[in-house]
């Protein structure tokens, strides 16, 4: 199986470096010229199926990408970590929020993260691992799924086995395509 994973274009400034989770942020013009861009690098891998978050910028990323054959599955499991009360923040006014504990915690031991009024990242981590688990045992040969760079790098390190806290490590661009086969 080749399973192409899209992150969703860039956003509108308004929301660049910061922690949008659950935001529903929109794609900026760039983000958008991105997808078109990446729309041509799609056509050669006769996309079986798309998968996508129900997202805003997962969404106008999966329109301007997709050919108009394959069909699409909408999956919220597949929507980027909820950060609760530091949701929409950048990380200097996370860092004046979060006491020590915590961001020790969420640089150290993700696995035992809960964000504040958010998401654990236990939770997340299970939900992703689910629909990956679920996709594995599909028949496609051929998939794409356009989602989020906590969700991309999830899946990633876990296929290449990198520990929680070194995922970021492989945090794919937004707008950019990484292809696994397994």
């Amino acid at each position: 199986m080749k399973i192409l994973l899209i992150r969703h274009g860039e956003v509108k400034e308004t929301y660049q470096e910061r922690f949008i989770g659950s935001t529903d942020a929109p794609l900026s013009q760039s983000g958008r010229a991105d997808c078109l861009n990446l729309r041509k690098s799609l056509e050669s891998y006769h996309i079986e199926m798309f998968y996508c978050s129900p997202l805003r910028r997962a969404i106008e990323t999966l329109e301007i990408i997709k050919s108009d054959k394959a069909p699409t599955k909408i999956d919220p499991r597949l929507r980027e970590i909820d950060f609760g009360l530091w949701e929409n923040l950048r990380f200097d006014e996370i860092t004046q929020k979060a006491t020590p504990k915590q961001l020790d915690i969420w640089a150290n031991q993700p696995m035992q993260m809960v964000f504040p009024g958010g998401e654990s990242y236990a939770e997340f981590a299970n939900r992703v691992d689910e629909f990956i688990k679920e996709l594995l045992h599909s028949s496609f040969k051929r998939v794409a799924l356009v989602t989020h760079g906590g969700v991309l790098m999830r899946m990633i390190s876990t296929w290449k086995n990198i520990p929680p806290e070194r995922q970021y490590e492989v945090l794919p661009p937004r707008g950019s395509l990484t292809i696994m086969e397994r």
